[in-house]
């Protein structure tokens, strides 16, 4: 069972130790050097031209002798495989690329390249990206992007899609295959290039290691609870990208429990179907015959109920005054107080109606029709009624 310990961290803070330590020297670099998209590289016996913007795509980047090489492939090419280290055995105007890419030189000029396709003239409110997060889109593909996890566009699972999270990278080759991310991948419009011009993007240095670039399997979930939409210890489903705190979950989860473990939604989708029902036959059958569905529907409920910036319908702690709340529909869940279906579903379009009858504020009406719909949508779809 995967674990993890989840505070979200402001994209910041994630590289400026080595920022600061590169400063001075980066600026001796660009006065020296210029900025440029090719550089006449050197390895052994062997000349060549490494193409920036390819080097950052990982693409063969280095051209010699009528050949393309990655920078591993070049150090063989040029007679240097025992160094083993391709960034102090090629070298730029005689200086190892180790050292331009310590001084952030590399990522200067990836900036350069962009703004070759980029026109800084156009008129963009830039207030629509003031948020924690952006909506993506890419050909047909869309998603939402979170700031704090982006990095660069191999490193930093940091869109979130219905059902992963990925790379930049990895949303164009599932959306566009035959695009590049900073052109392709639209935010409002604006292609994500733009965006990191616009510094609305902090765009990681080549040899980051923070924990985003350097562990890409930590960030395959969620950082919040999909139901209280908070941070915390969280139990990660291995079939899905959502994460719980164990107390959260319905039924609850025992953190020690070994192996992997799915969470209700993924095991509801794995369930072989069963024979249609009328509402009627579904509504008088035991509780236990049909507890998994009931915790599905709940657990829908309660994320609408605690994410939705508008909602006044109660979660775990009410919000109005109400002879049940979704919390205490969830305990007697959990404690099979329930006798049929009919019960769990009277207490659920209980606390609807009283939401209707005390509320005075329209948003909140609003979101508990929103809610009913929700719950009658489901309902009808978890138990494939006639």
């Amino acid at each position: 069972m995967k674990k993890r310990n989840c505070k979200q961290t402001e994209p910041s803070s994630l590289c400026t130790t080595k920022k600061r330590q590169a400063e001075d020297s980066s600026l001796y670099f660009r006065q020296k050097f210029g900025i440029k998209s090719e550089l006449p590289v050197t390895c052994g016996d062997k000349d060549g031209v490494l193409h920036v913007v390819k080097y950052n795509d990982m693409e063969k980047c280095i051209f010699s002798e009528g050949q393309w090489f990655k920078p591993n492939e070049f150090e063989r090419f040029g007679g240097k495989e025992r160094n083993k280290k391709w960034k102090t055995s090629i070298f730029y105007d005689n200086i190892p690329l180790q050292k331009h890419i310590e001084v952030h030189k590399m990522v200067q000029i990836i900036h350069n390249q962009v703004q070759l396709y980029l026109n800084d003239e156009d008129i963009i409110d830039m207030t629509v990206f003031e948020g924690p997060t952006l909506p993506v889109t890419c050909g047909s593909g869309s998603g939402i992007l979170h700031k704090y996890r982006f990095a660069t566009g191999r490193c930093g699972r940091c869109i979130r899609t219905k059902d992963f999270w990925l790379t930049p990278e990895d949303f164009i080759r599932v959306s566009k295959p035959e695009g590049t991310w900073r052109k392709c991948i639209l935010s409002n419009g604006v292609p994500l290039g733009k965006l990191i011009m616009k510094s609305v993007l902090e765009l990681h240095m080549i040899n980051c290691d923070c924990k985003i670039c350097e562990d890409l399997e930590q960030y395959l979930n969620d950082d919040v609870c999909f139901v209280c939409d908070s941070e915390g210890d969280l139990v990660c489903c291995d079939e899905c990208p959502q994460a719980f705190h164990s107390h959260c979950h319905l039924p609850a989860v025992h953190e020690d429990s070994p192996g992997q473990w799915s969470c209700t939604f993924c095991v509801m989708k794995k369930m072989k179907s069963s024979s249609q029902k009328t509402q009627q036959d579904i509504l008088s059958s035991p509780v236990s015959q049909y507890t998994l569905h009931c915790q599905y529907l709940l657990l829908h409920l309660l994320h609408e109920s605690m994410t939705d910036p508008c909602a006044k319908v109660p979660g775990f702690s009410g919000n109005i005054c109400s002879p049940m709340m979704l919390g205490r529909v969830k305990l007697n869940l959990e404690n099979n107080d329930y006798r049929t279906v009919q019960e769990f579903v009277t207490d659920i379009e209980l606390i609807f109606n009283n939401c209707y009858t005390s509320s005075e504020d329209s948003d909140s009406s609003r979101m508990t029709s929103r809610l009913k719909e929700v719950f009658k949508r489901k309902f009808e779809t978890v138990f494939k009624l006639l």
